[in-house]
């Protein structure tokens, strides 16, 4: 099944209206943050606040509990000193 995601204003990856019933609760990604992190001796409160996130965000994140927005895996790449592509592994 195809998910469709559709870029609002501020950049965040959300179903529309139009494409509402298309998304796939399915979807998830595994992260390589915690490995990351621990490379540049960065706490989750300290990546959160490089990032513009609260500490639980970055939790979930690295649970594989929430997809984050295309603004906040560049954000988070970027603080690692990485890609997107080596950050978010899609779980199939």
């Amino acid at each position: 099944m195809v998910a469709w995601l559709c870029l609002l204003k501020d950049y965040s990856a959300r179903p529309c209206e139009r494409h509402k019933g298309d998304i796939s609760p399915a979807v998830r990604m595994k992260t390589r943050i915690k490995e990351y992190r621990a490379k540049y001796n960065l706490t989750q409160e300290k990546l959160a606040e490089m990032v513009g996130v609260r500490r639980e965000t970055i939790i979930f994140l690295e649970q594989g509990k929430y997809n984050p927005s295309l603004r906040l895996a560049h954000n988070v790449a970027t603080v690692l000193k990485t890609t997107m592509d080596e950050i978010f592994i899609l779980d199939d």
